[in-house]
């Protein structure tokens, strides 16, 4: 067994092992004699389709073939493709992204006239970075530590562990970029001494940040323990490059009255001259952008680029990006209550950070005395996943009793047969991570709705000892949904959506039932839910995600119900559009990010067909419109109320209006609320008048569960 660490990046990969020749821990070189490998997979014929180039060679024959060039495929794991970081995506790659076949919700990408997943790339360029570390160190690498950002979710968790398996790998462990940073840089404190850290990662495509402490103990191993994670999966260092193409771009109209932002074959040599100016700009005042025949204008003539740009051009354009991860690492310390003065040190990792602007702002804010480079920021998180590779021994059973260190491939115990599922990993290197996110599930609290419920609190140390329960009332319906959620909102379709875990009650148990639900986490982060409906023997244990089996084809009536239920979401959601466009003006803007949200989410599952959720977002968007929005509720109300009604009420009502309309320009609250309070009485005798039963009362979600009083935590 040969174990290796590996950093899969956006941009750039690059793989560290034990070198028995230099009895320490080396990033390996590849083919190309290079410690960096591009995360590059394309075509340089179309008749081969299924031998792929990857790494330097597939960047090489990019410039012939930008649209059969697959680039920051990181960015796409594990994620829907009716995901807005998807449709971002599309309008900047230079290849296809589309749907998958058969009603699978994930992304897809095309390559030639094969339709593949992110994670079919992944595993091209796995099985790329094992060939060459095969051959650099002689024997067969079978196991493997794999890196990736901190704010990677779920489904992007097991999306990277889904190719590297399928790449023939046994993953020892999934491991946070930042943390494997940190033991790169080991910290050569004397024994005992703490240090508490901060490390700064920006990559080419993603931004993360982690605290940790960090200890050597008295044998001299060193113990991480991570207290917040926080980042931005889509700010990195090819955003500084972007911003170069959008100059250069912005230099073709205004010199050559020509718009290339079209022409792939073009945007790709941009970028390449983008990311030459961005290095060069951090030692020259100024830097020349030269790309020979850049682009062929609609009258077939050849456009050259040939445009200066200074450094404090550049500078500014960036500024924004750079004020952005200082904000997330203000944001990340106030939340743990630690000031700057409370870092011991600061790691600089990723090649965003080689950029003059995001050093300097790092070192102003925490002093230049604490930030390290003993350990080259495009290297020390490949270098501190091989050390982990090394260090890691294999897995511990979870049962006190027996404790046996397992195989890292092994499912369950080998003396006791518990499983693995949630062992830790187990070596001279001590992790103890914890969780970016809180992961719950939607639920109706009240007269609430959509309202997220937390089981798994935000910072919780995973693996879980035990897993981690809440108690439901659930509805008057035959089916439990619950819909699971990650992320830092009260309000659940604000979060990121797991997938939805779903079963039938039996005809002989009755509804109304109380209902159990748990979370746990593996040692790699993967959340398994368990769903115990009390007084039964009913129990459903599953793992959430976007590629969860679709529900068995309905009866032809349940067909005619799902035609008439997806009918009444398109209703809702036009409604809801046509309500932002009205009543934009007398919104709050967090309640309009929400109904924005909540349209995307209803568009989504009418598009991947998901008739379970159609009933649950129609009663979410006309909750919103007519019950959520402060005053624009209001004025719909009463624009409903005002139809058919005698003519005397309805003068009465648009004159109520437009008071309060009035009264909220010239910012009298008092006299807004008083006003508003004058509708609502004119609206309900109208209401009561006319015995209006078309307002949609607050209903009930049907199947979803519903938080009261019987709630309790495990």
């Amino acid at each position: 067994m040969k174990a290796i660490g590996i950093d899969l990046g956006t941009t750039n990969s690059a793989v560290a092992a034990h070198d028995p020749h230099r009895a320490d821990i080396a990033v390996l070189t590849n083919s190309k004699g290079e410690r960096l490998t591009p995360s590059v997979v394309g075509l340089a014929r179309q008749d081969r389709p299924h031998q792929p180039l990857v790494g330097e060679d597939a960047l090489n024959w990019a410039i012939r073939q930008p649209k059969d060039t697959v680039v920051s495929v990181k960015r796409l794991m594990g994620r829907d493709f009716a995901d807005t970081s998807v449709a971002e995506a599309r309008g900047r790659l230079s290849y296809e992204i589309v749907a998958g076949p058969d009603d699978d919700p994930r992304a897809h990408v095309v390559l030639g006239e094969r339709t593949l997943t992110p994670a079919d790339v992944s595993r091209m360029i796995l099985e790329k970075l094992v060939q060459d570390a095969t051959r650099t160190l002689g024997e067969q690498v079978t196991h493997a530590v794999i890196t990736v950002p901190a704010y990677f979710r779920d489904a992007q968790r097991a999306a990277t562990r889904e190719a590297a398996e399928r790449a023939g790998l046994v993953v020892k462990k999934i491991v946070d970029e930042p943390t494997a940073a940190a033991v790169a840089f080991g910290l050569h404190k004397p024994g005992g001494e703490r240090s508490r850290v901060l490390v700064y990662d920006l990559g080419g495509g993603t931004f993360d940040i982690s605290v940790l402490n960090a200890v050597k103990d008295r044998d001299g191993n060193s113990q991480f323990q991570v207290l917040r994670s926080a980042g931005d999966i889509w700010l990195g260092g090819d955003d500084f490059d972007l911003a170069i193409v959008e100059r250069i771009i912005q230099w073709m109209k205004d010199e050559h009255q020509v718009d290339p932002s079209g022409d792939k074959a073009f945007l790709f040599q941009a970028k390449k001259a983008a990311e030459r100016a961005k290095r060069e700009l951090n030692d020259l005042d100024e830097t020349y952008i030269v790309i020979p025949a850049a682009h062929r204008s609609h009258k077939g003539v050849l456009v050259d680029v040939e445009m200066t740009l200074s450094q404090g051009e550049f500078n500014a354009m960036i500024a924004p990006l750079v004020s952005r991860t200082m904000g997330l690492v203000t944001e990340t310390l106030g939340r743990y209550e630690l000031a700057p003065t409370d870092i011991s040190d600061v790691l600089l990792v990723g090649g965003g950070t080689l950029t003059r602007p995001v050093y300097e702002a790092v070192e102003a804010y925490f002093g230049k005395d604490k930030v390290r480079r003993n350990i080259n920021p495009m290297e020390c998180v490949a270098f501190g996943a091989g050390v982990l590779a090394e260090t890691l021994d294999g897995v511990e059973c979870p049962d006190p009793q027996c404790a046996k260190v397992n195989d890292d491939a092994a499912q369950t115990c080998e003396d006791c047969a518990e499983s693995l599922v949630n062992a830790r990993p187990v070596g001279s290197t001590g992790l103890y991570e914890s969780t970016p996110m809180a992961m719950g599930i939607a639920a109706v609290k009240g007269d609430q709705r959509d309202v997220f419920v937390e089981i798994i609190p935000a910072g919780s140390p995973y693996p879980l000892p035990e897993p981690r329960r809440r108690t439901f009332h659930a509805t008057d319906s035959r089916r439990i949904r619950v819909p699971v959620y990650e992320g830092d909102s009260q309000v659940a379709s604000e979060n990121h959506e797991q997938g939805v875990v779903e079963f039938d009650l039996p005809q002989e148990i009755e509804v109304n039932r109380h209902v159990d639900v748990s979370f746990n986490y593996s040692a790699d982060r993967i959340i398994t839910v368990r769903i115990s409906v009390r007084g039964t023997d009913m129990t459903l244990e599953a793992t959430p995600n976007r590629e969860r089996p679709r529900t068995p084809p309905p009866e032809t009536g349940a067909e005619v119900d799902s035609h008439v239920l997806r009918e009444e979401l398109g209703y809702a959601e036009r409604e809801a559009d046509h309500f932002l466009k009205r009543y934009g003006t007398y919104i709050e803007p967090v309640q309009a990010m929400k109904v924005r949200r909540d349209i995307e989410q209803a568009q989504r599952a009418a598009a991947m067909g998901d008739s379970g959720e159609y009933k649950r977002l129609t009663e979410l968007l006309l909750d919103d419109v007519f019950h959520q929005c402060g005053l624009a509720s209001q004025f719909r109300q009463a624009e409903l109320a005002s139809e058919g009604a005698p003519p005397d009420t309805v003068r009465q009502i648009n004159e109520a209006v437009d008071y309060v309309k009035q009264a909220h320009r010239q910012g009298n609250r008092v006299q807004t609320a008083q006003q508003a309070r004058n509708l609502r009485s004119l609206v309900a005798v109208a209401q009561s008048e006319r015995r209006v039963q078309s307002l949609p009362d607050r209903p009930d979600y049907g199947g979803i569960l519903q938080v009261g009083e019987d709630t309790v935590d495990g």
